[in-house]
């Protein structure tokens, strides 16, 4: 593609505009568009027309612009995010039903070392939930980040541990050593717990999700406020959903953990 006097190729700057669309910012005007990319207005409003004409874009009555359904469409029936989303997506309101807390389901994006999350469901009360449906967060901090990295390449690990982490709270664990021991007891037990790390007041428990060749594809997680937390009966539902999911994504069977909170307190 040809690149613009910045460097830019058509592809990054499509890929700019249609990044600018987000859940607080769903419809924008051409100068908005062109203000929110950093595009030259006649450039925004070329390729602005041309994803509109393709269907990647829709025009409203007041001429606002907005992310069209084809981009859904394209999406929904051959993209394997949204294939393992819908698969999930009954597991998730098993555990939703049985806890009563917010429940998500995620999956690694090792390149940036940050989880994207595919679905959510919520339970009205106390605790601040920072995930989105298709947003990201660090997989440092994050329960599903260190189930997935738990199980990730070791060379994958290693990149992950030679950059420098950023704290979200005083619990976050940013030591190299102390995460690589972290991740060997998510292994081990079968399940990541964290108290405090992304928000003070929650607790995070997540299983991995495992699909073919059991490569960790994904992960399940519950969110609580600390004042209602109950491992007792969060674990053994979590790690029940983990098991039935990975089945369901083509996983062999394989051991899930040591089961430690049948015995001792986590």
């Amino acid at each position: 593609m040809a690149n613009s006097e910045s460097g830019e190729s058509v592809i990054d700057r499509v890929v700019k505009i249609l990044s600018a669309f987000s859940k607080d910012a769903p419809l924008l005007t051409m100068s908005e568009l062109s203000r929110s990319t950093g595009l030259p207005g006649s450039t925004a409003h070329r390729l602005a027309s041309d994803l509109l004409s393709a269907g990647l874009l829709e025009r409203d009555k007041d001429g606002r612009f907005g992310v069209g359904a084809k981009m859904w469409e394209l999406a929904a029936r051959s993209n394997p995010v949204e294939e393992f989303r819908r698969r999930g997506l009954p597991v998730l309101e098993g555990i939703h039903a049985a806890v009563r807390q917010h429940v998500s389901l995620a999956v690694p994006r090792f390149e940036n070392f940050t989880v994207l999350y595919v679905e959510r469901l919520d339970q009205h009360g106390s605790a601040v939930i920072l995930s989105e449906v298709a947003g990201r967060l660090d997989a440092h901090n994050t329960s599903p980040g260190l189930a997935m990295m738990a199980h990730a390449p070791l060379e994958v690990q290693n990149r992950l541990l030679s950059t420098e982490l950023e704290r979200t709270t005083a619990a976050t664990e940013t030591d190299p050593a102390r995460i690589r021991a972290h991740l060997a007891l998510i292994r081990e037990r079968g399940f990541a717990r964290l108290a405090g790390v992304l928000v003070a007041d929650n607790v995070s428990y997540a299983v991995p999700v495992f699909g073919p060749a059991n490569a960790v594809i994904g992960a399940v997680s519950v969110v609580v406020p600390q004042c209602e937390d109950a491992s007792e009966l969060i674990i053994p539902v979590l790690v029940a959903a983990g098991r039935t999911l990975s089945r369901t994504m083509g996983a062999e069977r394989r051991p899930y953990g040591s089961r430690p909170w049948l015995r001792t307190q986590v």
